[in-house]
């Protein structure tokens, strides 16, 4: 067992500096003081904000990651599915959420996996038709921005966002397949 683990480390090794860390509670930690009362207009803190910082920082260089799909696809994401919410709530509604969202965001260039899921949470948990505009998109545009500053000023941060030159580079890897 722990020479498999030493393998997997080896092969897949993931070490994110100390401020990192810092970062991600702060953030996390002003949405969840947001969440109480007397403001609490809509939910500020959901699940897939945290997979969305954890997808900013360690996977920083992917297309999922990078500002426009994660704030204008989480932003449209959450806003179709508190469309559909006002049509019904449920599991059913929901499924339709998350399923016009995986089929509408990828053709756009706005594919955000946390987009499926900001768009099944309206419709389950029955939050206001304000969410994306007072939850989301001031989460997404709070962490890219951070993200992005923060790695301008610590080299040890993980680059943010792709350069114009290695999107270039991304896309020839692309077509080349």
């Amino acid at each position: 067992m722990a020479i498999a683990k030493r393998m997997y480390l080896r092969r897949y090794p993931f070490q994110l500096p100390w401020f990192v860390y810092v970062w991600f509670i702060v953030i996390l930690g002003l949405f969840a003081a947001l969440d109480h009362k007397p403001w609490a207009v809509t939910a500020f803190l959901v699940p897939p904000f945290g997979a969305t910082l954890s997808l900013i920082v360690s996977l920083p260089q992917q297309p999922v990651s990078q500002p426009f799909p994660v704030v204008v696809g989480g932003t449209i994401g959450a806003g179709l599915g508190s469309v559909i919410a006002l049509w019904g709530h449920g599991p059913i509604w929901a499924a339709v959420a998350a399923l016009a969202v995986f089929v509408i965001l990828p053709p756009l260039g706005l594919y955000f996996p946390p987009a499926v899921a900001l768009a099944i949470f309206p419709v389950l948990i029955k939050t206001t038709p304000w969410f994306p505009f007072l939850s989301v998109l001031p989460f997404t545009a709070l962490a890219t921005g951070s993200a992005a500053l923060l790695s301008r000023y610590f080299t040890q941060w993980p680059r943010y966002p792709r350069t114009p030159d290695e999107e270039g580079v991304a896309a020839a890897l692309t077509v080349r397949r």
